[in-house]
């Protein structure tokens, strides 16, 4: 082999070896290019899960937006379709978990995400019992919020005598309709607002009336506001009242669920007076670990070369300790990482240890005001990561908070503390504005070496009734004097059983802030940039850094009878280009992609208990078109084990160096299987993705513009991965 050979192969190898997350360039990510910021936390999509009561909020590494989810309403088992927004690099084949406490408010038991149709990403969630849930976006699109409504499962029940029958007879007059309609929206609002004294007010009132539209629909969500509250053997009455009285009623199968589990919990499950719940001190976490490899290999131009992209063990360990007292509530969690690199030699990286969460938390029930101290996140007031310092909210009055955070923005999930920057916040949440409304006004202020470096105003609203959601978010720059983004969020459901979603996204990626201006830089540190440069031409760079997207999605989905859910979309995309300053060659703009993709999932296609789904997606841009097929199934192999065959087929047709994508095909068939556990589980994973491209790019990657201009190129890769998760 000659010499100008031997150059090649090291340069495939260095370029392989770099980078730890290679794809196929048909299928990279729709939005293009993945912009950067000048410090990245790691590779991870999955950041942190947050269960509060019955909340649970998932957040995430990068901005990515809902697209879908099924079952639309309850289950036992939830799958959220999410498409990346800029800044989310492509996701590898081999999927993501994290460590679930045991025995946790909301019965999760297991999260996961993984690659899904063309780009985009799938986040599952596994509950021990059957929940109705309402999905929410976070501010920022950082991350995703889902609300429960426990249908069964270990919950406290306390001893008592049943109460007598609901007495049921009328004692008002029956008011005019539109009377009625207020108090039923009311009530809903005040079970949105988890106000389950309100609403119990509300929803009895519309029982002491005459027969009436709303009253069966009264008769259950009294129950429901009992059950929620904790009052198990009030809404166990409340229940039975509605089977007497609405023995054929719309909702008969769901109430019966429900007092069902509250039957099997009042007679089995109830733990004794003086046992393990006696104490007011609890220890609850999770560990998970995984062990991953993947290989490549690109043969262009005859030659071929081999590299590892990553090989590496990741541990996780999430640990809280809480203390429930009758005026303060004490919380501590720990959430620590280690990933070791199994690798050694040239291009082997560091071991990284991660820190996401390590904070006290005291809750004054009293006085309605908590405080937290560490490192912790936040995605309200303009902060949406991690950050070092303090936070402080104070429920003024029913419906009004007010929110105070100061510290530093984490740059990375190290263990050490950086003050390269400084923040401080304001917000005012009001609830309950208008019925179903929320909103929250905040400040947000950042220092950077000693200067300013941005200073944000942003507004936000949440509306959420009778099966309407709007969510939008609005951050504007006074600083920069511009906007960083704006984003409405909707959801639609109509009686035909028909969800329409739309989503309208429009953002700088990054933010305005003068410490962008380090992007490409060869200094990190923005003290030493500003004395060389100026404070002038740093806010300039800053500001070039800055590239525009867009995105819009409009989405239906529609059960077809009781196992298929059908779903399609139609979207547009486009980040636009930098220009070239200080250095830093200019990014070309992606162009405006236009696409549809259309899905069915369902269970019980095959056997008892599969899940499968099967879609497939069109995207056009710059003169390139792609199409991508996918289908996936889980598949239950006795009471514990499920196996879990995917299939992505994709065609690219046209070649764009702008986005690094390449004429040709890929195949990527995997594998992932689960061993459920009493505490946790154990996953294995394996797949391979093989293209063949005509181009001067591989897998995104442009190859050593020294090198003759590649016509025909393969690339394989394979992937193998294998861990567990266990809770206490």
């Amino acid at each position: 082999m000659g010499a100008f050979d031997v150059a090649a192969i090291n340069s495939r190898r260095a370029q392989l070896r770099s980078s730890a997350r290679l794809r196929v360039a048909v299928g990279a990510a729709l939005l293009g290019v993945a912009i950067a910021t000048p410090a990245e936390a790691d590779d991870r999509a999955l950041e942190q899960v947050t269960i509060e009561s019955s909340t649970i909020v998932v957040q995430f590494s990068c901005p990515m937006s809902y697209v879908s989810n099924y079952p639309l309403r309850t289950g036992d088992e939830l799958r959220i379709e999410l498409q990346p927004l800029p800044g989310c690099r492509p996701q590898s084949g081999i999927g993501e978990t994290l460590p679930v406490p045991a025995d946790n408010s909301a019965g999760l038991v297991e999260l996961r995400i993984d690659q899904s149709l063309g780009s985009r990403r799938s986040l599952t969630l596994h509950f021990s019992r059957t929940v109705d849930f309402l999905i929410r976006p976070r501010s920022g699109l950082t991350g995703i919020e889902i609300a429960l409504t426990m249908r069964a499962g270990r919950v406290k029940v306390e001893s008592a005598e049943a109460p007598p029958r609901p007495s049921r007879n009328s004692t008002r007059e029956l008011p005019p309709k539109e009377e009625l309609d207020e108090i039923l929206a009311n009530a809903r609002t005040a079970m949105q607002d988890r106000d389950y004294d309100t609403a119990i007010r509300l929803y009895t009132k519309l029982l002491e009336y005459p027969e009436h539209a709303a009253r069966s629909q009264a008769q259950e969500y009294v129950g429901l506001a009992h059950e929620r509250k904790g009052d198990m053997a009030l809404a166990k009455a409340e229940y039975e009242e509605y089977l007497r009285r609405y023995p054929d009623g719309s909702d008969i199968e769901s109430v019966r669920q429900r007092l069902a589990a509250i039957v099997t919990l009042d007679g089995a499950s109830r733990p004794s007076r003086g046992a393990v719940d006696s104490s007011p001190w609890s220890i609850t976490g999770g560990i998970a670990q995984d062990i991953r490899h993947d290989n490549n290999t690109v043969t262009a131009n005859g030659i071929t070369s081999n590299g590892v992209g990553q090989s590496a063990i990741d541990s996780e360990a999430d640990v809280q300790v809480k203390h429930r007292g009758e005026i303060y509530d004490f919380k501590a969690r720990m959430f620590a990482g280690y990933i070791h690199d199994m690798l050694s030699g040239t291009g082997a990286t560091a071991n990284q240890v991660r820190l996401p969460q390590a904070f006290v938390e005291l809750d004054n029930k009293a006085s309605n005001w908590l405080g937290r101290v560490g490192r912790q996140s936040q995605s309200t007031g303009g902060s949406y990561g991690n950050f070092d310092g303090g936070y402080f909210s104070w429920q003024m009055r029913p419906g009004l908070r007010l929110g105070v955070a100061a510290g530093s923005p984490v740059q990375t999930y190290d263990a050490s503390v950086s003050h390269d920057r400084t923040f401080g916040n304001v917000s005012l949440e009001a609830m309950g504005v208008l019925p179903g409304l929320d909103v929250t006004g905040y400040v947000f202020n950042q220092q950077t070496a000693g200067v300013l470096d941005s200073r944000q105003l942003g507004l936000e609203t949440r509306y959420y009734r009778n099966g309407r959601s709007v969510s939008t978010q609005l951050d504007y720059d006074l600083s920069f004097k511009e906007l960083n983004s704006v984003t409405l969020l909707g959801s639609w459901s109509l009686e035909s059983r028909w969800v329409l979603t739309a989503l309208l996204d429009h953002r700088h990626a990054p933010f305005y802030s003068v410490y962008s201006a380090l992007i490409g830089q060869p200094t990190t540190d923005i003290k030493e940039l500003i004395s060389t440069l100026g404070i002038d031409q740093v806010r300039q760079l800053a500001r070039d850094r800055s590239a525009l997207s867009d995105m819009v999605t409009f989405g239906v989905q529609r059960p077809i009878g009781e196992q298929i859910q059908w779903g399609a979309d139609l979207y547009m995309s486009r980040v636009g280009g930098t220009p070239a300053s200080g250095g830093v060659a200019a990014t070309p703009a992606t162009g405006t992609a236009v696409g549809f993709s259309t899905q069915l999932t369902g269970g019980g296609w095959l056997v008892d208990g599969d899940v499968d789904t099967v879609g497939v997606s069109y995207t056009t841009r710059q003169g390139t078109r792609s199409i991508s097929t996918y289908f996936s199934s889980r598949y239950p192999v006795g009471p514990s084990l499920r196996i879990g065959p995917r299939l992505q087929v994709s065609h690219n047709s046209g070649s764009d160096p702008a986005t690094g994508t390449s004429s040709g095909w890929s195949l990527s068939p995997s594998l992932l299987a689960d061993w459920r556990l009493k505490h946790g589980s154990v996953q294995f994973q394996a797949g391979y993705e093989h293209a063949t491209l005509d181009s001067s790019f591989a897998q995104g990657v442009p190859i050593d513009p020294t090198l003759p201009p590649t016509t025909d190129q393969r690339t394989s890769r394979y992937w193998v991965g294998l861990g567990y998760n266990l809770s206490f």
